[in-house]
């Protein structure tokens, strides 16, 4: 579960980062809200890994 910290007055918002792991026919995609992508990938488990890693560290798209 993704929870958001509170905003501070006059502090810009964070970039939130909403990740989805879709099925396309035998290949699982992930994907977040900031553009960021990964491969596809015939196993969901590697797919869902993936979009993990991206939440632990976004890199350049913060």
């Amino acid at each position: 579960m993704y929870t958001e910290p509170p905003a501070r007055a006059g502090a810009a918002s964070p970039t939130v980062h909403r990740v989805v792991v879709e099925e396309r026919g035998s290949f699982c995609f992930a994907g977040c809200s900031c553009g960021w992508f990964a491969p596809g990938r015939r196993s969901r488990d590697r797919a869902r890994r993936d979009a993990e890693e991206h939440l632990a560290d976004p890199g350049p798209c913060d």
